[in-house]
């Protein structure tokens, strides 16, 4: 059963939807183009030879590396024919290799339960999928590196025999090991060279060898686990002084010691640049990486009966992992300021250290406070580097340079809160939990909380709370009388700031206990779900119905709750009376013997219940949903259809979850393991196909098929992948725009760069009858590659993304204007609206809004002014300068009669307070502005917008 979980883990990760990501042009496609030269030179594959394209033999200066990645990717090819699924196929085979080498030699230096931990755990390792995903290659280093390792630490280090020969039987159980090992190192030294492919496991082993040689626990004498180690401990430092001193040489082709062209990138690398690198490629786990890495320090937890050369091997593992990931880094961060970024090629030994720490919490070992908040906020710093630099994703591939797609980043956003957001609360539940004793959800728990916090400071800080409450409650009555009143000494504040007032009871009332008894009910969760687990039954299906059960049993009335409250009470005020204890103890019973049945409350933990315990219980998980729909903009008649059954259904969930896995230590490692899922499935290859044409190939085929094709900027390679043939290559938008024109009625389609579609669209405006038309485009559901056609069919739209910045029809401006601007352009107007397009008349400091401002072009524009917006008033200015149409559509290429649209967000200052302030815009470069010749202004070139009331 572990083997079968450790390898149907990453054969679904890795072979399901293979070809559902496009080949990214050109990372990608080039060591695609080289395998299948090499598959055309040296396997016979003459059908995979393309016409007008280079069909020699690669040297492997070309390749930039060792051959093995453009051999396999060559094989399958050859075998398979020129598909995108045909060359991933055996990369996705090595990473397969690589995890099920890291299961079996985790499983025997450890158990198999940790091995199934570290397969599944390096599986959904983006680093690691992605590039066993992909025809990028270095998979196979990751795997060679995952089996010279595993393999010799095996050979060194399972020490099952006691005694002071090598015995034949040692000799024979090891021999597979060492077989492995061997084969990691070939794999290694054929993928990435003698540093990373040899040297790394080999001084990795070697060097923990030495340590657990020079260390008091290394009692028991193994020849041939001491001739292994100090045989590699040797070569491993002969294979990194070759490699240092191949780097010296500074040669320009390729030096199999260092397995890559020396190229010192432009920039120094700081020191914690690998270290970051690290990070973005292996999130979400590089959140609890540093952590587990310090846990392989502790002591390990024994497993039940384990013998003491059980112990033994584990900590000789433990240390094998720490040391083999720290030779890893060391040598990868010393090549990173030699040569272009390599892939971390250690992803197996940090997916150990991280199942080693999840099976010490499984086997007893402390859960810890700070690891779960760590995680937690090293999540958040991912997540706001993702959020901010978004190409840090490309780390995962190896890339560096590349540019984000400009219309993938809110998407790539929300997967991100998914799969982080996801990771991070089970480790805070995970980790943060150390009282196991306590009963779920159990009202006398929060009783105390909330007893705790009225006596706290001998109830100073209830008093605080409460006069804080009342404070803010009495302001935003006086504020909201003053306002409706139109009081005279009501001071002058902005709409942000009068809101904050009049809501600030009950943020202070309700939050900060809302967050105290939410984490106490979520912990509670946690606990019920996998702490008070069951052997998995038909039963476990209903589990979920059992805290509802118990908390209508605890509210339902009775009327010996009073005798029980005096029972109880006295046993609170009495420490000592063992009267209450005792009927505390009969009522468990009784409850016991009701299977949801729960002892009757005192008013005091009744009145918790029901105002606390019932609303988490019954509105958290419907309220979450609810939010949730709302900001996906969902109707509210869905949304409420989705968050009322919610509830039920989450307790169900966590229930037959918990009863599966036992325990939260294998939970924690399925909300990384979910995290890791939806990046593989849904992160990566929406931002693949955003960097490939495969999408456009896809509607070419569909919207147009048998019609002839054009590349424009976009590589005619990835043709023969999905295309079936070779398109005309165009080499600029003139050259583009002749093309799709001589076809006369034929229609023709061009796939082209976005980059390219401004220059393009003004040559066919200029060509086009009036009215005017844009370049008809067919698919821009990628920001980077287009699809356009020379002509519409019948019940097409133009899906140009310039169509909403070049008009086809004259506008109707919500304030109209009539202003020439020095006879190049007429200003007709602009809209105010809200972020949903709603037209409106006031806008609020601190919210975002948006101005249309609509331009008819004149005469040619030959400069490239840029555009202001004053906001001025009571000595305040909002200044909104800006580049028109966010230099999407650069000024040179508007024509004589265009109507333009230059849609711009602007948010006010907080300090701006209610009342009427001035609109001013117009165009300027450096210091001076374009004229004003006629229509409103304020004389000295800005245009008169008209008043705009701030509320």
């Amino acid at each position: 059963m572990p083997l079968a979980v450790a390898a149907a883990v990453p054969a679904v990760l890795f072979l399901a939807f293979l070809s559902k990501s496009g080949l990214w042009d050109p990372y990608e496609l080039n060591v695609a183009d080289l395998s299948r030269r090499v598959a055309y030179n040296l396997y016979g594959a003459s059908g995979l030879a393309l016409t007008g394209a280079d069909n020699s033999l690669p040297h492997l200066n070309d390749l930039g590396r060792p051959q093995l990645p453009f051999s396999s990717i060559a094989l399958g090819f050859r075998v398979f024919g020129l598909h995108e699924w045909a060359g991933r196929l055996p990369l996705a085979i090595w990473g397969l290799f690589g995890v099920l080498a890291t299961y079996g030699f985790v499983a025997r230096l450890f158990d198999r339960r940790t091995g199934v931990y570290a397969a599944v755990v390096l599986s959904t390792m983006p680093l690691y999928f992605v590039q066993a995903r992909t025809m990028l290659g270095d998979i196979c280093t990751m795997s060679g590196l995952a089996m010279a390792f595993g393999g010799l630490a095996v050979a060194v280090f399972d020490r099952q025999d006691e005694g002071h020969g090598v015995v034949p039987t040692a000799i024979a159980r090891r021999a597979p090991w060492l077989a492995m090992g061997a084969l990691g190192l070939f794999v290694g030294f054929e993928s990435r060279g003698a540093l990373l492919g040899l040297g790394v496991p080999l001084l990795g082993v070697g060097l923990a060898w030495g340590f657990a040689r020079l260390s008091a626990r290394a009692k028991t004498a193994d020849r041939l686990g001491d001739f292994v180690g100090a045989g590699a401990l040797a070569a491993g430092v002969v294979v990194a002084a070759m490699a240092a001193r191949a780097v010296s040489d500074d040669s320009k082709s390729l030096d199999l010691w260092i397995g890559t062209l020396s190229r010192v990138p432009s920039k120094y690398p700081t020191f914690d640049y690998y270290v970051a690198a690290i990070g973005h490629a292996l999130a979400p786990w590089s959140a609890f990486l540093p952590f587990a890495l310090g846990r392989l320090l502790l002591t390990p937890a024994p497993a039940e009966g384990a013998s003491e050369g059980v112990v033994e091997r584990e900590s000789f593992g433990r240390l094998a992992v720490l040391v083999g990931a720290a030779v890893a880094f060391v040598a990868h961060a010393y090549l990173v300021a030699r040569t272009d970024l390599v892939a971390f090629s250690g992803p197996a030994l940090c997916a150990v250290a991280c199942a080693v720490a999840i099976r010490d919490l499984e086997r007893g070992a402390n859960a810890s406070i700070a690891i779960g908040v760590g995680t937690l906020l090293l999540a958040a710093v991912l997540h706001h580097d993702f959020h901010e630099l978004p190409e840090k994703a490309y780390q995962t591939f190896g890339i560096t340079g590349a540019t984000f797609p400009e219309g993938f980043k809110n998407t790539a956003l929300g997967l991100w809160w998914v799969a982080l957001g996801t990771f991070a609360l089970c480790a805070l539940f995970t980790w943060v939990e150390r009282e196991a004793d306590r009963e779920p959800f159990d009202p006398t728990n929060y009783a105390r909380v909330l007893r705790a916090l009225q006596e706290a400071y001998d109830g100073v800080l209830s008093f605080v709370y409460l006069a804080t409450v009342a404070a803010a409650s009495l302001a935003g009555v006086v504020l909201v009388i003053g306002t409706r009143t139109h009081a005279h000494w009501l001071p002058t504040m902005s709409s942000t700031v009068r809101d904050g007032v009049v809501n600030a009871w009950w943020v202070i009332a309700f939050v900060p206990l809302g967050a105290i008894f939410g984490l106490l009910f979520a912990c509670d969760v946690w606990l019920w779900a996998f702490g008070r687990s069951k052997p998995l039954s038909g039963a476990s299906i209903s589990r979920g119905f059992e805290p509802f059960e118990t908390l209508f049993s605890r509210l339902r009335p009775s009327d010996g709750r009073a005798k029980d409250a005096g029972a109880k009470d006295a046993g609170a005020k009495d420490a000592g009376a063992k009267d209450a204890g005792a009927k505390d103890a009969g009522a468990k019973e009784a409850g016991a013997a009701e299977p949801h049945a729960a002892p009757k409350l005192p008013p005091y933990e009744w009145w918790v219940t029901l105002v606390i315990v019932a609303p988490l219980m019954l509105l958290a998980i419907p309220a979450a949903v609810w939010l949730a729909c709302h900001q996906a903009n969902l109707s509210p008649a869905l949304a409420a259809s989705l968050a009322i059954p919610s509830g039920v259904l989450f307790f169900l969930a966590m229930g037959l979850a918990g009863d599966l896995l036992r325990h939260r230590a294998p939970a924690f490692a399925l909300g990384g393991a979910i995290g890791g899922t939806v990046l593989c499935f849904a992160y990566y290859p929406a931002l693949a196909n955003q960097l490939s044409p495969k999408e456009i190939f896809e509607s070419y085929r569909t919207i147009c098929p048998g019609a002839a094709l054009g590349m424009l900027g976009v590589g005619g390679r990835t043709s023969a992948y999905y295309a079936g043939g070779q398109p005309q290559a165009l080499s600029d938008p003139p050259s583009a725009y002749k093309w799709l024109q001589a076809g006369g009625g034929e229609r023709r389609c061009l796939a082209l760069k976005a980059e390219e579609l401004p220059q393009l669209n003004k040559l066919w405006r200029e060509g086009s009858p009036e009215p005017r038309t844009n370049l008809p485009v067919l698919d821009a559901r990628s920001s980077q590659i287009l699809l356009a056609s020379s002509t519409l069919q019948e019940g097409e739209k133009n899906e140009s993304p310039l169509a909403a910045m070049v008009l086809s029809a004259p506008p109707n401006p919500q304030h109209k204007l009539d202003v020439n601007m020095e006879d190049k352009l007429q200003v007709l107007g602009f809209d105010l609206v809200d972020e949903r397009g709603r037209a409106i008349d006031a806008v609020s400091p601190g919210t975002a809004y948006r101005m249309r401002t609509y331009y008819r072009v004149l005469a040619p524009v030959t400069s490239e002014w840029e555009a202001f917006i004053h906001i001025d008033g009571y000595k305040r200015r909002h200044n909104g300068d800006h580049k028109p149409l966010s230099g999407k559509y650069p000024m040179s290429l508007w024509l004589p009669g265009d109507l333009i649209v230059d849609d711009y967000e602007f948010k006010l200052e907080p300090n701006f307070t209610p009342g009427s302030y001035q609109i001013y815009f117009g165009l300027f470069v450096g210091d001076t502005r374009l004229k004003v010749k006629s229509g409103p202004s304020d004389g000295d070139n800005r245009i008169n917008g008209g008043p705009l009331r701030v509320q």
